[in-house]
């Protein structure tokens, strides 16, 4: 194999590894989460993908702010340019994001890691083609507080996700919910029937697990027996049912776009490691 073939190689290798090793985080925790506190540890690391993704995009933006819009000699600009307001509206923000999609990944069905999967395997295309296109066009250069990402590797990501937040969103809306079905175990005459059902196959060895994926897989229930019942009756008014409707998606959305976002963060954490590890030998020989 030529060099240019390798080297084509090892550019999707390295970002399918890291998006790999995400998934396999999730597949342990839905394989773990009954048994003990100890598997909070895999959404742990999660919450720390999505919080690194989240974080380098914000850095990006404040640099370009105080960049170009403070003058040089201006004390506002040596003030702003620390990152402790990036980082804690970072961690604030990857913290719900996290939180829904373990809950997601603890209630969901065998279908759900189909879309789970395909996302996976998909970011790091997306990511290439985006690096390609429009991404040639960004600077390639990182920023003087020596961070190893470039400015291209931070966009070209998060266009990527974009892409692959509307692509997953709309499959799995489509074929969930209008090919698929809905749970078999959703009775139209009886909500606690419904709730019940939802519930009786979640516990955990752990308190706060325990109490918290009950409460969601009853509100899962609620939110399937009105969007089949309720949501679907002719006296609804049309306001009302789209309300209904808009909170029946919204879990699913934040819990696709926590995954989406953790994906761009693993990329973005095997450029960096890589990336770092290849001047390292440079510098050495």
């Amino acid at each position: 194999m030529n060099l240019p073939a390798l080297t084509t190689v090892d550019r999707f290798l390295q970002p399918l590894v890291a998006t790999t090793l995400l998934l396999g985080l999730l597949i342990l925790w839905d394989g773990t989460y009954d048994q003990s506190c100890v598997a909070l540890a895999s959404p742990a690391l999660v919450y720390f993908a999505i919080l690194y993704g989240l974080l380098e995009y914000r850095l990006e933006r404040k640099r370009f702010a105080v960049d170009y819009y403070l003058d040089r000699e201006s004390a506002w600009r040596r003030r702003l340019r620390g990152t402790w307001v990036p980082v804690l509206v970072s961690m604030t923000a990857a913290l719900p994001l996290a939180v829904f999609l373990a809950v997601f990944v603890a209630l969901s069905r065998p279908t759900d890691w189909l879309f789970l999967a395909a996302a996976a395997v998909a970011a790091p295309f997306l990511f290439e083609g985006s690096s390609r296109w429009p991404g040639r066009h960004f600077r390639r250069d990182a920023d003087a507080s020596g961070r190893a990402v470039t400015v291209a590797d931070i966009l070209s990501a998060r266009l990527a996700g974009w892409v692959l937040l509307a692509l997953v969103a709309v499959a799995y809306v489509y074929f969930n919910y209008m090919v698929i079905g809905g749970p078999p175990y959703i009775y139209p005459d009886s909500l606690q029937l419904t709730v019940e059902a939802f519930m009786a196959g979640v516990h955990s060895a752990c308190p706060v697990v325990d109490g918290g994926l009950r409460a969601a897989a009853g509100i899962e229930g609620i939110a399937w027996y009105a969007v089949t019942g309720t949501a679907m009756a002719p006296w609804m008014p049309d306001g009302i049912r789209v309300v209904v409707w808009i909170g029946f998606f919204l879990n699913v959305a934040l819990a696709i776009t926590g995954f989406v976002r953790g994906l761009e963060g693993s990329i973005l954490v095997a450029k960096r490691i890589v990336d770092r590890n290849r001047k390292e030998a440079t510098d050495v020989e």
